[in-house]
């Protein structure tokens, strides 16, 4: 069975779901699907269009990428069977119905209309010439107890829009030493399988999504099924969406909330009134290879801190977003977490309770111990009175400096040298959280703790 039509799009049709509705027959075994569109740019602008497929049980996949190009032509193929599928989408039986295609317009320029055609191919030849890769049998993780674990929390393959598949997102996380490494594909999960079945002792997988929408970014880990991403007046809110996640098992975050947005990364920067940061357990600060850069990271922990000072219990997380193999002497930032034991289930339990820290290679602790003999660490409290607070930094440089900020501001300083441990004293009142900072020369974030609090 063959469909095709066309249609055109103005600026006007930015930020829709445009659907487009197909059947599939009884016995259909491959599918074939090619949408085309132009222009690919407008001035120094990109327009950016991508698929999601369903089927008629449901989610089917997304391909949240560029597409070919060729001629100022963009070009998205999918095609699958029950043994194979395009990057983004799901292996498995074309059941009979009605399947859709959706059209997510992230971004249409103006002035210039998008024009776009839509071929759907649905045939039933026989599968037998198709060779089945063999699975690779899963490898148990090791039991270890408590302990500090060290990994990502944010990363691209080929099944959205990085440039290398997940053996090679694997191999990037070894060769960093991570403990702990996660999968989270622009609004898709097709990659979630292969990701978990190629785990090794050593390195634990995570499961996960970017919630990629046009007004911010999510992350959802410790999931393996598809969260419906789209926001929609009066019917759907990111909250609601928040509460999903959170149902289902999983940790959400908000991704790189002061990043630059339209029209350069498309939906990148955080816009969400309900949720600044609403319920929100979560907010990545640190984002990509390098402290500098468009996800503005600077202006993500100042945010932070304002919402610490409005009494919000909100973690602070790292990731690197990496879509590629990362640049010579690139220094991105890990979560370091102490966690009960290793699983994906504890760290991102740890997370929650605050018990991390984020870091480029330096090691940093803070503790606090009241008058009374009290103790508490990150992400835990403290009743009020009269504390000592405990600094200790390692693997530092020279010219790195330790800063203890309290209520978002700067209440000590001390150069780092390569190693170190302070004593500070608070009095009653002075502060309701404090961080312990790491900067270099040029002041650069290097570590930074999540807070330690106070009870009022």
């Amino acid at each position: 069975m063959h469909y095709q039509l066309s249609g055109k799009l103005t600026d006007r049709d930015a930020k829709q779901h445009i659907l487009h509705a197909f059947t599939v027959p009884v016995g259909a075994t491959e599918l074939r699907l090619r949408f085309d569109y132009t222009p690919e740019r407008v001035a120094s602008g990109l327009n950016a269009l991508h698929l999601s497929l369903f089927d008629s049980h449901g989610f089917r996949g997304a391909g949240h990428r560029r597409g070919d190009v060729h001629e100022g032509v963009v070009s998205h193929i999918i095609e699958l069977n029950d043994v194979r599928a395009t990057p983004g989408y799901m292996v498995g039986a074309l059941p009979p119905g009605e399947w859709s295609v959706v059209i997510d317009t992230h971004m249409i320029l103006p002035d210039v209309p998008v024009t776009y055609q839509l071929a759907v191919d649905v045939s039933s030849d026989p599968l037998g010439v198709i060779p089945a890769v063999p699975a690779e049998p899963a490898v148990p993780i090791p039991q270890r107890g408590p302990g500090w674990y060290r990994g990502d929390l944010h990363g691209h393959t080929v099944h959205s829009d990085a440039s290398w598949d997940i053996a090679d997102l694997l191999a990037h996380a070894r060769n960093h030493r991570l403990d702990f490494v996660t999968l989270s594909d622009h609004n898709t999960v097709s990659g979630l399988v292969e990701f978990d079945r190629l785990a090794r002792p050593e390195l634990l997988t995570m499961g996960g999504i970017e919630l990629t929408t046009y007004a911010g970014h999510a992350l959802a880990l410790g999931i393996r099924r598809w969260i419906d991403w789209r926001v929609r007046s009066g019917t759907r809110s990111m909250p609601q969406i928040a509460a999903e996640v959170e149902a289902a098992g999983g940790l959400f975050i908000i991704a790189h909330p002061m990043s630059v947005g339209d029209p350069i990364c498309t939906g990148c920067d955080w816009r969400y009134r309900d949720m600044l940061p609403g319920p929100a357990r979560c907010v990545e600060v640190w984002n990509g290879g390098e402290w500098e850069g468009e996800s503005n990271n600077e202006d993500a922990l100042a945010l932070w801190y304002v919402w610490l000072n409005q009494g919000q219990r909100v973690v602070a997380t790292a990731g690197t977003d990496i879509h590629g193999p990362l640049p010579p002497g690139a220094r991105p930032g890990f979560n370091v977490v102490y966690a009960e034991s290793f699983s994906e289930a504890a760290i991102l339990r740890a997370i929650t309770q605050g018990h991390l820290y984020l870091s480029n290679g330096p090691q940093i602790e803070v503790h606090g111990r009241t008058e009374e003999g009290v103790s508490a660490g990150m992400g835990d409290s403290l009743p009020s009175g009269r504390t000592t607070i405990t600094a200790c930094w390692e693997g530092c440089t020279s010219t790195d400096r330790v800063r203890l900020i309290a209520d978002g501001e700067l209440l000590r300083e001390q150069e780092a040298g390569e190693r170190g441990e302070q004593h500070w004293q608070l009095a009653a009142g002075e502060a309701a959280w404090c961080v312990l900072e790491l900067r270099d020369a040029t002041g650069r974030l290097r570590a930074v703790t999540n807070p330690l609090s106070w009870l009022v």
